[in-house]
């Protein structure tokens, strides 16, 4: 499996989730579950939707796209006061948001006339952590005005605490944020449905107090994904602190001294250690560094200790255990090292839980329907780049023979160059990238919808068109809706030079693939050799910035809607080409 990789124990997700969502619930307060750490992760969104939490929140609106866009059945809160420019935005994909500017309401209450909608808030009280709030001497006038704004619904009140200036929320804070509450809904004749007390730091304060006032709300994250309040780090009982591992490979393993040498000067960070002499010890290179992670966030799960860390490289004393290059260390991180990883592009993020197969199909499915839904609603600003010959490039690939005769094998011009780059790369490893098919004519696509129809047909004689027609879209787009048809789809495959044959990746006999469910791209119940196949294929293509299909693990995006929609772009820049 590719490393560096983030490991997610969804099971374990899932059991913290459903733990402080019940012990908060034994004194009236409900949860809302933060993604932000995870980037909006859809898998571990539906993991705290199963958990019973209904709220999810984010403080980054493409995230909360992502998971709407994923058909996650939840509503969504945006965490951080909406920028300005945003609120169109904001309006569009969130229920709710957290606000202390009027001009930012004022500008949502404008966009939530226009689409029709009501947009919720909670307006944010500063209690001392100085980061975001209201102060409350100016509160009363902030109500006043938002009530009398359209499509603007003031649905609560809240607070953050020990984020910024680690201020403790203790029964001071909490009882100040319940008179604030009170005197509120006294003056204006309100019900807040929402007194949100602040994070996973609450958890001390909660199991203290003996009066939670109105405070009927916390926001959690890190107690979630990491098992332990936010104060001081402690884990809270019953609950796991390894949700998550890090796992790195070792690049190099040799005998090196413990101290440089030569004339010491600052490092590529701007830094002049201090090395400690210990003679000759048996050092370790990672193949990840701080542009993959924090690395200070990061604690082995074996005696080793992490001596500093570059760019691209973690280096570590092995001390006394035996590491070779091509073995795999695992990591356990903090709130820092886990946001950094998640973040990054260049982890991938695994799921170690075994997915229910029919579960996931559905959820494809689910994604499927939605994307179809979305995909007339992107509209196209065409760039008018030219498709050129891929047979004619000079580029070492291999060819799939085509129903079509005479076909050239065309694409747009970014994508020429990024198939180029792709061939580059598998050239080092002694693999081909096999091109399939690529620019497809509406005669093109719909020659392809027809064999498809002859062959189902002689499988299936007895079924009705109807159902036979529905049985080849599952697959195969009709001729007017095919991606194919924009110059921007690729659908591609490897060939193993060393051991002279296509890549198996699940579904395959060499270049036929047998098209059902297992087709989808991260199906579970296919051969380890196959995911580690589906996982260079993949990933060659995201690094160029393509889109996998929702269906098809050999069909990839770029510039297309199909494309757009799951970039979470404005628009697309390729439309179709019919000739």
């Amino acid at each position: 499996m590719l490393t560096p990789r983030i490991e997610m124990n969804l099971e374990k997700i899932a059991h913290n989730a459903k733990t402080l969502k019940d012990l908060y619930s034994s004194k009236g307060i409900d949860v809302i579950g933060v993604t932000k750490v995870v980037c909006g992760n859809p898998y571990i969104a539906n993991v705290l939707v199963k958990s019973g939490i209904n709220i999810l929140a984010d403080s980054r609106i493409e995230n909360i796209r992502k998971m709407r866009n994923a058909s996650v059945q939840a509503q969504f809160l945006l965490l951080r006061t909406p920028c300005l420019s945003q609120t169109e935005t904001v309006v569009k994909y969130a229920d709710m948001s957290l606000n202390t500017e009027l001009a930012v309401i004022k500008r949502l209450s404008k966009f939530a006339v226009d689409r029709d909608r009501s947009h919720k808030i909670i307006l944010m009280v500063e209690l001392g952590d100085l980061r975001e709030g209201l102060m409350p001497s100016d509160l009363d006038d902030t109500v006043k005005q938002v009530l009398e704004l359209e499509n603007i619904e003031l649905i609560g009140i809240g607070t953050n605490l020990a984020c910024f200036g680690g201020v403790k929320p203790d029964d001071e804070k909490m009882g100040c944020l319940t008179s604030i509450a009170i005197d509120i809904e006294d003056k204006f004749g309100l019900k807040l449905e929402i007194v949100s007390g602040g994070n996973s730091a609450n958890y001390d304060w909660f199991t203290s107090t003996k009066d939670v006032g109105r405070v009927n709300n916390l926001r959690l994250g890190e107690s979630i994904y990491l098992g332990c309040e936010t104060l001081n780090r402690k884990p809270i009982p019953g609950l796991y602190t390894d949700s998550f591992t890090l796992v790195s490979e070792v690049i190099e393993s040799k005998i090196k001294p413990s101290v440089p040498y030569g004339v010491i000067c600052q490092n590529a960070f701007g830094n002049v250690h201090e090395f400690k002499d210990r003679g000759s010890i048996q050092r370790a290179i990672l193949g990840v560094g701080l542009q993959d992670v924090l690395v200070s966030g990061l604690s082995p799960r074996i005696d080793i200790e992490i001596l500093g860390a570059s760019s691209d490289h973690i280096i570590v004393d092995t001390k006394d255990i035996d590491v070779n290059v091509g073995d795999e260390l695992e990591f356990d991180l903090n709130y820092g090292a886990l946001l950094s990883a998640m973040t990054s592009p260049y982890v991938n993020k695994v799921s170690s839980d075994r997915v229910n197969a029919h579960e996931y199909c559905e959820k494809v499915e689910q994604k499927y329907r939605r994307h179809l839904q979305l995909l007339p609603t992107i509209s196209i600003k065409e760039n008018n780049s030219p498709l050129i010959s891929l047979k004619e490039s000079g580029f070492n690939l291999i060819f799939e023979p085509s129903i079509k005769k005479d076909y050239k094998y065309i694409v747009r011009e970014a994508v020429f160059d990024k198939v180029g780059r792709i061939s580059k790369r598998l050239d080092g490893e002694n693999k081909t990238l096999i091109i399939r098919s690529v620019w497809r004519s509406f005669e093109h696509q719909r020659l392809l919808w027809e064999d498809r129809v002859d062959s189902l047909k002689k499988k299936y004689p007895k079924r009705q068109m109807a159902e036979i027609e529905e049985l080849v879209s599952y697959f195969i787009a009709p001729p007017s809706k095919s991606m194919h048809s924009t110059g921007g789809a690729v659908d591609a495959l490897i060939y193993d030079l060393k051991n002279d044959c296509v890549m198996r990746f699940g579904t395959n006999d060499g270049l036929k693939i047998n098209l059902n469910d297992k087709c989808y791209p991260y199906h579970p119940y296919i051969t380890p050799e196959a995911k580690k196949n589906r996982k260079l294929l993949i990933g060659l293509f995201e690094e160029e910035d393509f889109v996998v299909d929702i269906k098809e693990y050999w069909h990839f995006d770029y510039g297309n809607s199909a494309w757009a929609i799951e970039k979470g772009k404005d628009h697309a820049i390729y439309g179709i080409i019919e000739a």
